[in-house]
């Protein structure tokens, strides 16, 4: 009875320790909680879904993504990961938490290939997307048309009061024989009217996006190409900070100046049609680069699939993207939520 009872007490000392959670108790400091939920499919990448928590204060920012996808062929590449951008060290870090290791980077990123980089790389005797000057085939520009219209419709979307906006850029080519390539992509946005909370985290947002591009200057692809005006009409494009005082020049942007609130809910579609430059153009293989995650499968049925995807609009678009925000809000979180775990391995540095 006495050995009986020993074991006991050492069994619940052992559960007791193994409960035992070390507290945080780094300070407490206002940021900008965002969270979402997206999901990504289509002819060009794998099916996947995946949950957002942004967290943001004026001078640094931490996005946490856990992705899950759809395939039992493709779950290896299920991830949990977050990005730290600190602007004052000008640095950022990259957090696997699967494999408690890190990367430390400029603010700009890390000289390594992405995930969708890696899957769809190909080698140097992979078909690739062809140019009409690639391919020889002279075509003519029949539509670029760019229209923005209010639905009148609304709905209740995670508690927010939205009304919807679909956005639609058409463009049409025909070769010399009068076929044609059509290409629409379509974004749905519902909006909601900005109240103080959201308000508040856009101002924390854009004082983000400022101390960013201050931090990295010319380093940034996007920013060369764009100019620090336009990298920001697309932030506010997009809902990351106001579009009200960060809008696009032109004729396109007084059409997406008419795209009041803040966006709750976004799809975007790209549906395709490739008719013109048939003789010329060779059939894309979008298998190539999935080596790994059993091409000879996927292989096989893009094969079959090749001429449907030639000669007629596919079922699915080519891309479809849905990303939803759940909630967002100003609240106090511990500073430890924007650094790297203790007992995290720093696998890079660059």
């Amino acid at each position: 009875m006495k050995q009986s009872f020993t074991l006991i007490v050492v069994a619940l000392a052992v559960a007791g320790c193994a409960s035992t959670k070390v507290e945080d108790t780094t300070p407490l400091n206002p940021t900008s909680v965002l969270k979402a939920e997206y999901a990504i499919n289509g002819l060009y990448v794998p099916d996947y879904t995946g949950k957002q928590t942004v967290l943001t204060r004026e001078s640094k920012r931490v996005i946490h993504e856990i992705n899950t996808f759809d395939s039992w062929l493709m779950r290896w590449a299920n991830s949990d990961k977050s990005r730290v951008f600190d602007s004052p060290k000008n640095k950022s870090y990259y957090i696997d938490y699967d494999d408690e290791t890190y990367s430390e980077c400029p603010m700009a990123g890390c000289d390594e290939v992405s995930f969708t980089d890696s899957i769809f790389e190909k080698d140097e005797d992979a078909e690739e997307y062809q140019t009409y000057e690639e391919v020889g085939c002279s075509v003519d520009l029949k539509e670029n048309s760019f229209a923005v219209e209010k639905t009148g419709k609304s709905r209740i979307i995670n508690g927010f009061d939205t009304e919807q906006y679909v956005v639609n850029w058409t463009t049409r080519y025909h070769d010399t024989t009068g076929a044609e390539d059509k290409n629409i992509v379509t974004f749905d946005f519902w909006t909601t009217a900005q109240n103080a909370k959201t308000k508040r985290a856009l101002q924390v947002h854009e004082k983000f996006q400022d101390s960013y591009l201050k931090a990295i200057g010319d380093d940034n692809a996007l920013m060369n190409l764009l100019g620090a005006q336009a990298y920001k009409a697309i932030a506010g494009f997009t809902g990351d900070i106001s579009n009200e005082d960060n809008q696009f020049v032109g004729e396109i942007g007084q059409k997406l100046a008419t795209i009041k609130g803040y966006p709750i809910s976004v799809k975007l579609e790209w549906k395709q049609q490739l008719k013109a430059c048939k003789t010329a153009r060779k059939p894309v293989d979008y298998s190539a680069g999935l080596d790994e995650v059993g091409s000879q499968l996927l292989g096989g049925l893009m094969d079959k699939g090749k001429e449907m995807v030639m000669d007629h609009w596919r079922k699915d678009p080519v891309v479809r993207y849905v990303y939803e925000i759940k909630s967002v809000e100003m609240k106090d979180v511990r500073d430890s939520k924007f650094a790297v775990p203790k007992d995290f391995k720093l696998i890079n540095r660059s």
